[in-house]
């Protein structure tokens, strides 16, 4: 039998980031691996804190500890989840000599995202229709806000932080910037907040969990509550001093969600762009919001 077709029964690896500043102490790595053949998930490892140390900036810390967890198994690392964007607003890559209006601008993934918010218009979905800024926007952002938010429960509902808006900025500096030194290995986009949203919405999970579980005092019980839902619907196994670091950090639970959602990713189970996406946009992956008809599965 060929090597290709061996490899899709061995198991496979997945990391998640939620990425911080590089001067704090919020970065956290999560590290799962899946046995397609028993159908099972396991968390292997949680590096939550990960910041500069002895004489290794942020930077070099956070490089070490991801070469780590994939050198133990290198050809077994499929995919990394992050939770910040991984590319560029249009206008910031634009080449061109001058500059037409947004409204008239001829570059393909800036007139697709008027485009999309005309339709939102005319549609009435419900939601304010707000000015493009394709200098912090992407097209993501933009779908996500006339395409998803408005088809979930007004309660599982979140606020879409922009690629270079004033809370993202940094952070999509740093990975822009650490992305390249991360060789080969597949990086897909992830927002753990639509993860969680899309999967308690399909699963008819509480309310109450996805207005507690970023919360400090009420989160713990909501995080670890959502997780053994998971673990026990999805057939993922945490060990119970894993559940706990995940339950009490939030950075740490985000990690897990990256990486559970690079998982989804890998096996065809998350919504896969419409047919007009820009393309060379990023897409971020997200579970199917169920009988919606939002997207699809891949």
């Amino acid at each position: 039998m060929s090597e290709s077709r061996v490899l899709p029964m061995q198991p496979r690896r997945y990391l998640g980031l939620e990425l911080a500043g590089a001067k704090n102490q919020k970065t956290s790595l999560a590290v799962l691996e899946y046995y397609p053949r028993e159908q099972k998930v396991f968390l292997l490892d949680v590096y939550d804190r990960i910041t500069a140390h002895d004489e290794q900036t942020g930077d070099e810390a956070l490089i070490e500890t991801i070469r780590e967890a994939i050198s133990q198994e290198k050809n077994r690392v499929a995919k990394l989840g992050v939770n910040v964007p991984t590319e560029l607003p249009p206008c910031i890559l634009c080449v061109r000599k001058s500059c037409l209006t947004t409204g008239k601008c001829g570059e393909p993934s800036v007139k697709w995202m008027h485009q999309v918010a005309k339709r939102a218009e005319e549609e009435e979905i419900g939601v304010n229709i707000n000015e493009i800024t394709p200098y912090t926007q992407r097209p993501f952002e933009i779908w996500a806000r006339y395409k998803i938010l408005p088809y979930l429960a007004k309660d599982y509902r979140f606020e879409i932080d922009e690629a270079l808006g004033g809370n993202r900025a940094p952070l999509t500096a740093r990975m822009h910037y650490l992305r390249r030194r991360l060789g080969a290995t597949p990086i897909v986009e992830v927002w753990p907040k639509l993860t969680i949203s899309s999967i308690a919405q399909a699963l008819s999970l509480p309310k109450r969990l996805i207005l507690n579980y970023r919360k400090p005092e009420e989160g713990y019980a909501a995080r670890v509550e959502l997780l053994e839902t998971i673990a026990m619907k999805k057939g993922v196994f945490i060990y119970d001093r894993d559940l706990k670091k995940l339950g009490q950090s939030l950075t740490a639970f985000d990690a897990f969600v990256c990486a559970y959602t690079a998982l989804l990713s890998d096996r065809d189970m998350t919504v896969k762009p419409p047919k007009n996406f820009p393309k060379g946009s990023t897409w971020v992956e997200y579970f199917p919001l169920q009988g919606l008809g939002i997207g699809g599965k891949r």
